[in-house]
């Protein structure tokens, strides 16, 4: 019988379709591509099954013993006939173990040497340096150059590197131009060039923050109670706010202004004098009715809370009367007229305005108990 091939991308062989039938020889020309018994792999024919198996086969080992990239540390530079096939693979890195270089690097290598070479150079050639110990032309900053915990790298000059070793427990880093690293270790506050005013003590503390005192016997502060003496204030705002007085004692005032409230209403009703805005009201417009003159400190504050027994604050009230003359009729305090003793210039109340006049009525305020109040009231007719 004869064998024919039944493959059109690989040779497989089986008997000749034209041959009669058998089974075994069928198998037999298909595994090894004739008729022949094969007793080892030197007997396989192309065309059977086995024979491409075997070429594979060949091809897994020659990859197996072929390094497509890698490299070896030899103290000998490598040759073709060291590899199979015989040459060598691409990107293959070979590293001179010992550091003496012969001839022309091959391919793609690492020369390992403790200087950087400068002759039979080619392309891909790469230096590892042996010691260690050449910063500045290394690619790299090695391990070695750090001697101990805590230690810094510092540029001392352009591409200069330098240690600086590290400091004691607590100290912090500063810049330092008179040193090789341009930087130095320095103790928490320390400090060299403070310059302290009258009545400040600077002091070194705990950081590189300074201890600032103030001596308040010859400095003011916010906190302590102190005498200004020979003091000039210019546009000095002295306020006790809305619920405490300010004491200023014995001043002597040189032409003081003094503010006070113009309303354009007309006197009726009860009219509040609020004495935390201003010591004097001056109503402008003609009064319609005799009315209510309540004296407090503000619209939520009481005069009460304002003035401790014994003191006393004066109020100016300016009523402007048209043809028909009316007057304050009624004074409280606090909205109370309870507790409120009033007692009239002359020694008779107010009976009655002065048509076409502006009164000025004068109001001392005495607070002589908790919730008791003197008051002393004047009139005056201006026209």
């Amino acid at each position: 019988m004869s064998v024919e091939s039944i493959g059109s991308i690989y040779s497989v062989n089986i008997p000749g379709l034209t041959d009669a039938a058998d089974i075994q020889a069928a198998f037999q020309a298909y595994h090894y591509g004739s008729y022949t018994s094969v007793a080892n792999t030197a007997g396989i024919a192309s065309g059977g099954i086995t024979y491409w198996l075997k070429q594979i086969e060949t091809d897994i080992v020659a990859l197996e013993n072929r390094p497509s990239s890698g490299g070896e540390v030899n103290t000998t530079q490598p040759a073709a006939s060291s590899f199979t096939p015989a040459e060598i693979p691409d990107g293959f890195i070979w590293v001179d173990q010992d550091g003496a270089v012969t001839g022309s690097p091959i391919s793609a290598t690492a020369v390992f040497t403790n200087s950087a070479p400068s002759t039979s150079l080619t392309t891909g050639t790469i230096w590892v340096d042996k010691d260690a110990t050449n910063v500045i032309d290394n690619p790299f900053i090695p391990q070695a150059i750090i001697a101990a915990k805590g230690d810094l790298l510092a540029g001392s000059t352009s591409d200069t590197v330098v240690v600086l070793t590290v400091g004691t427990n607590g100290q912090y880093l500063k810049a330092d131009s008179s040193t090789t690293s341009g930087l130095a270790w320095s103790d928490p506050g320390d400090l060299t060039a403070v310059s302290a005013g009258t009545g400040i003590t600077v002091t070194n503390g705990t950081g590189p923050i300074p201890s600032v005192a103030i001596d308040t016997a010859t400095t003011v502060d916010l906190t302590t109670a102190q005498t200004l003496t020979n003091k000039t204030l210019t546009s000095p705002l002295i306020s006790g706010g809305t619920s405490t007085t300010t004491t200023v004692a014995y001043p002597i005032l040189i032409s003081p202004e003094e503010r006070l409230n113009v309303s354009a209403t007309t006197s009726t009703g009860t009219i509040n004098f609020d004495l935390a805005t201003a010591g004097t009201l001056y109503h402008t417009a003609n009064a319609a009715a005799n009315h209510t003159l309540n004296f407090r400190f503000s619209s939520n504050t009481s005069l009460t809370n304002v003035l401790t027994t014994n003191d006393s604050i004066t109020a100016v009230f300016m009523n402007t009367n048209g043809a028909t003359a009316y007057y304050p009729n009624v004074i409280t305090v606090d909205g109370a007229t309870s507790g409120v003793s009033v007692k009239y210039q002359g020694g008779t109340a107010f009976a009655a305005g002065n048509a076409s006049s502006v009164d000025a009525y004068v109001f001392n305020i005495i607070k002589t108990a908790a919730t008791s109040y003197t008051v002393l009231a004047s009139q005056t007719k201006f026209a």
